[in-house]
């Protein structure tokens, strides 16, 4: 299988071969030598990816076409956290303008609304936008990336999106088109440098790309700069916008890539389970269960509005 690097373009790579932690399906997963970008070895065309991400991706990782009770919660108390991030940096207010790309179920748009941003959102999925528009009475349309206006927003969120999405750097590209000048970009994706992810609970068939702080930035390089970065679990990046798009693309540096490996070869059980605390999810799990189990039967905007 021929393999050519979405970031520096190389073709001398470290073949991964594991399977879908969701349906055990195989998968081929390489680490490109030259700038330590972990990516599948061979993407989908961009109309398998469209017709995918269109009627089966919420059927096939959520088990549903609309958002149930305890995907709200969670979704929720995400969305808490996620504007807390923001907020540090930007001050929650109507005249802020806020677009939420792969909204899922409308959960952070109406919570982000409440805190003060002019939000709304869009979601390729017709069964999640319809239920955000029904449920939470936010603007929420069902669309593609193609479809965003020119310095259209202050603020522009992807919170496990830019893994799957083909283009890594055309979608910074329209992303900088759509955000006014000075505006921001508020990443979060899962961290293949991270340790407390299960061995088992890594690669799936619609990440296409699984990012480290070194290959986000990596891909941000000629249109944003670094505002905030955690890479304690997932990955949360906040860039602002430059005033002038940079010529070239700044590759993460030998080191860097050498760091990349290092952890790869490091990542495993024991880490998991001595180091990144897996040795206690088992607790955290059944607590979670317990609590979720005990969420009332209520409707969607009443569980949010609790949080």
């Amino acid at each position: 299988m021929e393999f050519k690097c979405r970031l520096c373009g190389g073709r001398n790579g470290h073949h991964i071969d594991t399977k879908d932690a969701k349906n055990n399906e195989v998968l081929s997963i390489t680490a490109c030598k030259g700038c330590g970008l972990v990516q599948q070895t061979s993407l989908p065309s961009d109309e398998d990816l469209k017709i995918y991400y269109s009627h089966n991706y919420r059927a096939d990782y959520k088990k549903s076409y609309e958002p149930k009770i305890k995907h709200i919660h969670r979704a929720g108390v995400a969305a808490k956290d996620r504007i807390q991030f923001l907020s540090t940096h930007v001050s929650p207010d109507f005249n802020t303008s806020l677009l939420d790309i792969g909204a899922g179920g409308g959960e952070f748009v109406y919570l982000a609304s409440k805190a003060g941003f002019n939000s709304r959102g869009i979601e390729p999925n017709e069964g999640y936008s319809y239920f955000s528009k029904k449920e939470y009475q936010i603007d929420i349309r069902t669309q593609m990336l193609d479809d965003l206006e020119p310095e259209s927003a202050n603020v522009i969120t992807l919170f496990h999106v830019y893994e799957h999405m083909a283009h890594p750097f055309t979608v910074m590209e329209k992303i900088s088109r759509t955000l006014k000048k000075g505006g921001y970009l508020f990443i979060e994706v899962p961290n293949i440098l991270q340790n407390d992810a299960s061995p088992h609970n890594i690669f799936f068939k619609a990440h296409l790309f699984y990012f480290s702080r070194y290959t986000i930035a990596s891909f941000a390089s000629q249109y944003f700069n670094v505002v905030k970065l955690e890479d304690k679990g997932n990955l949360k990046v906040l860039l602002q916008k430059r005033e002038f798009m940079e010529e070239n693309v700044l590759y993460p540096g030998d080191d860097e890539v050498s760091h990349t490996f290092k952890r790869l070869k490091e990542k495993g059980w024991l880490e998991y389970i001595f180091v990144g605390g897996g040795i206690f999810k088992p607790i955290r799990k059944i607590k979670k269960m317990i609590k979720e189990s005990s969420l009332p039967n209520v409707a969607p905007r009443e569980i949010l509005d609790s949080i």
